[in-house]
């Protein structure tokens, strides 16, 4: 029988009562922070809390608070009966994690460490963090972390042997019965729990939906610039792509019926096209519901963060105004809780169809992982999804202002700003004086990422312009982020 490994005693571990940092956060900062140096290898069992209690001259409490954290967010892992070991694997919700500002890397600010340490650690903060103006991230530095612990810990606890088991491929149906009565409020969906299906990523939805829907030969409309997890899914699958121009009412609907009226799916972001940041105006939506019903073709309605809107009514869906039973609602909890969870939902118009898509799900993955279904839905049932989304929306409405005026003030001559009501992000029309390929080499040298909306094009190239994700970085990084950029700019002029 294998021996288990020795319980390790990390030396250097130092927590003070005059830092504003709780001692638990500074537990979890510092064990963080020698996992992520690999000075804590997977596999390493760490010292028993009341043991690094004793030692540290602190309550066990304080040393549990700490272990908490770092267990939550996949760091290290418990055996029972064995102790508490780093995990094998950290996932991906903590390599894509915002960097946390550690004790260590405060020291580096103040200047207190040698330059060959600030070298080290600068490189692990490199290969772990997400990187200034990045789309899509959520801030989960603001997560909820105790709240989904309390709920998690409950869900575990009142766990019965039935949901160790295989369960309906399409879902967890009180998951089900909690999107659905969320959509049927917040976005104006009109669905029932039997037409939710539950998914592993909102990626797996567009691929079912093609899986589903779609021969190898037949042809879909493509919003031109657009989302190019959907390009791939349509290009893999043997689709042909009828690209779209993308007008700033939204899809160009008059143009693709005309050159393109066979089509078999329309794929579009009505309430905020990816990537310029447009709405679907009433009366093209109108105009689409009707060419789908005409055609008795099919409309893929993407809703990948309409949670996020800033200015005025939330809009109402595109599937709300459907009568034909046209569209189908796809939806994801990466963007409104964290990426790592894994869970996107599609809204089907039929049980009919249901039936179709659970026949080819059932063999695709079986389902989707049951205990996370379970935390997710007693999170929503007991009020926490939409506190949540209500304190990130008012977040991240700070945060794009925030760095709206930034780019504004430092900026204004070089490109002009399209701050769009909702979104993740925000686009800036460059100058023609910016050479582009320099700019990008000079973004790479600035550790940036940024993205170029002519990257999402298929045929159409637009005038130049970037995309900057805001919302998962505070003030003091967005300003830093900003001089950073101006440095390209200034560097990229012709």
């Amino acid at each position: 029988m294998a021996k288990e490994p020795l319980e390790i005693r990390p030396a250097g571990i130092k927590l003070s009562k005059k830092l504003v940092t709780p001692l638990y956060t500074q537990v979890y900062e510092q064990f963080r922070e020698m996992i992520l140096n690999k000075r804590l290898r997977p596999g390493d069992r760490l010292p028993a809390s009341r043991n690094l209690a004793k030692e540290l001259g602190v309550s066990r409490v304080i040393v549990s608070q700490g272990f908490e954290q770092l267990m939550m967010e996949g760091y290290i892992v418990g055996k029972t009966g064995s102790g508490t070991f780093v995990a094998s694997i950290i996932p991906d919700v903590v390599l894509n994690a915002p960097k946390i500002e550690t004790i260590r890397e405060r020291e580096i600010q103040r200047g207190d460490l040698k330059i060959d340490e600030k070298r080290n650690l600068l490189s692990v903060r490199e290969k772990t963090e997400v990187r200034p103006f990045q789309m899509g991230e959520p801030s989960l530095d603001q997560f909820p972390y105790k709240t989904w612990q309390q709920v998690g810990n409950k869900v575990l606890k009142e766990m019965k042997g039935f949901h160790l088991g295989y369960d309906d491929c399409c879902g967890y149906w009180p998951l089900r019965k909690a999107i659905a009565s969320y959509l049927r409020v917040s976005r104006a969906v009109t669905c029932e729990a039997g037409q939710v299906i539950v998914v592993t990523g909102s990626q797996q939805g567009l691929n079912l939906v093609v899986k589903c829907l779609l021969n190898k030969g037949d042809s879909v409309w493509m919003e031109d610039p657009g989302y190019f997890g959907a390009s791939s899914a349509f290009t893999n699958a043997g689709v042909k792509m009828y690209p779209i121009p993308v007008e700033e009412d939204g899809l160009n609907i008059d143009y693709a019926m005309k050159k393109f009226g066979d089509a078999k799916l329309a794929y579009v972001t009505p309430s905020h096209q990816f990537p310029l940041g447009y709405t679907l105006s009433q009366s093209k939506r109108v105009q689409l519901l009707q060419w789908a019903k005409k055609k008795n073709t099919w409309i893929l309605e993407d809703d990948y963060d309409s949670e996020f809107r800033y200015q005025g009514q939330p809009l109402a869906s595109l599937q709300g105004l459907d009568d034909a039973g046209r569209v189908i609602y796809s939806g994801t909890f990466s963007k409104v809780l964290f990426p790592g969870l894994r869970l996107a939902y599609l809204v089907l118009p039929s049980l009919e169809l249901v039936e179709t898509f659970k026949e080819i799900k059932e063999y695709t993955d079986r389902q989707s992982p049951v205990i996370e279904q379970l935390i997710v839905t007693r999170y929503m049932e007991q009020g926490y999804f939409l506190r949540h989304i209500r304190k990130m929306r008012l977040l991240y409405a700070e945060r794009q202002s925030i760095l709206a005026r930034l780019l504004s003030e430092q900026a204004q001559n070089h490109f002009r700003l399209a701050v769009a009501p909702s979104g993740m992000h925000l686009l800036c029309w460059l100058s023609p004086e910016i050479n582009i390929s320099k700019l990008r080499e000079e973004i790479e040298r600035q550790h940036l990422v940024v993205s170029f909306v002519n990257d999402y094009s298929i045929e159409k190239k637009l005038s130049p312009a970037i995309a900057l994700g805001f919302t998962a970085f505070s003030k003091y990084k967005l300003r830093v982020a900003v001089e950073k950029l101006m440095v390209c700019i200034r560097h990229s002029l012709r």
